[in-house]
């Protein structure tokens, strides 16, 4: 027996220095774009080349990289039995996934090609932001794109580098974002740095009620299975409380940002009518407008965030027999329901400050 353990200790350490020897690295698999030409069922002789049962023959002609037109068959495995499992049709845009292992070429159907639709969606969004806000919606199409490389380039690069702490770097992007958004949108007037004023303190609000849930209802982050994976695999150094408590405070920014400006104009257009509207009126009117905002405004994001969890609501209506108390502490129930509630927390503290803060402001302007 020890010798056997001894073989079988020398064998695995054998596979494991060959693994980890650079010449032996597996070739990085190419992803291109191609067409599904025609698809066959695999007959008697196919199967024994392949090995395989269930599945079709697909022939393929890329569309993209430096094999651009070729035509390529290759076998699809599907059982009808796994909704992971990709059946492609005839004129089906696809990704094709190209490995090259020992000097054999292999192609594979990896996904759909899904973005040519994307574009179309995006193209359409803008038409309509252009066509019907006019230089508005254009002032928005930047906006947008300035929110997005934002986040896209600058602060998720930080949070990846982990050099910065997630609580300040959020609450400065948050306040950039907002900054560029009223002051290009409405331009450097009063009434923007009033919207900008309330959104920074709705968003406070929001960061300050969210760092208390994620500490006292021990929440980790942990919730979806995107964050474990990335835990467990790509990124285990990354405060993944911090990215919780981001979460939280970004997706409220848009809402809280709407609240605001939609209060400060409105005061903004009672002060031009009414130069001689004291603080007091002018406060009431952006309360009045506040409060009918709130409900809809509030709704919107419980509905927003209902939505996205639809999933998880079905799964927890199907456990019939699982104790609700049990579920009801789950770390990713109480995780939405914290993101839903703190979000919608500082959106309605958003309405009194805009309305307070704009009434000053606004008190010997005409």
């Amino acid at each position: 027996m020890k010798k056997i353990a001894v073989i079988m200790t020398l064998f695995v350490l054998f596979c494991a220095t060959v693994n980890a020897a650079p010449g032996n690295n597996p070739p990085p698999v190419q992803y291109e774009k191609g067409v599904v030409l025609q698809v066959s069922p695999l007959d008697k002789a196919m199967q024994k080349e392949y090995f395989m049962g269930q599945g079709e023959l697909v022939t393929i002609q890329l569309t993209s990289g430096p094999e651009t037109g070729k035509t390529v068959d290759t076998f699809n495995y599907v059982s009808g039995r796994s909704p992971y499992e990709i059946k492609v049709n005839q004129g089906d845009k696809i990704i094709v996934a190209i490995s090259n292992d020992m000097g054999r070429t292999t192609y594979h159907v990896s996904d759909f090609d899904r973005f040519d639709y994307v574009y179309v969606l995006l193209g359409i969004f803008v038409l309509c932001l252009v066509v019907f806000g006019s230089i508005v919606g254009v002032k928005s199409v930047f906006v947008i794109a300035f929110s997005t490389l934002l986040i896209f380039q600058f602060f998720i690069g930080q949070v990846i580098a982990a050099k910065i702490n997630l609580t300040l770097l959020t609450l400065a992007v948050s306040a950039v974002i907002a900054v560029v958004t009223q002051i290009t949108i409405s331009g450097a007037t009063i009434k923007s740095y009033a919207a900008i004023l309330g959104t920074v303190g709705g968003v406070a609000v929001a960061g300050i009620l969210s760092i208390a849930a994620i500490k006292l209802m021990h929440l980790n982050g942990l919730d979806t299975e995107e964050a474990m994976m990335l835990k467990a695999t790509l990124l285990p150094a990354v405060d993944f409380e911090g990215l919780l408590f981001a979460g939280m405070v970004l997706g409220a920014l848009g809402a809280v940002m709407d609240v605001t400006i939609s209060i400060s104009s409105a005061l903004w257009e009672v002060k031009q009518v009414k130069p001689t509207a004291t603080v007091r009126e002018l406060f009431a009117t952006g309360m009045n407008v506040g409060r009918d905002i709130m409900g809809t405004m509030s709704n919107t994001l419980i509905l927003a965030y209902t939505g996205s969890a639809l999933p998880l609501m079905l799964l927890i209506a199907a456990q019939k027999n699982v104790s609700m108390l049990k579920i009801l502490n789950l770390n990713m129930i109480v995780t939405e329901i914290a993101r839903a509630m703190t979000g919608s927390i500082g959106l309605i503290c958003a309405i009194p400050l805009t309305a307070l803060i704009s009434a000053y402001m606004m008190k010997n302007k005409s």
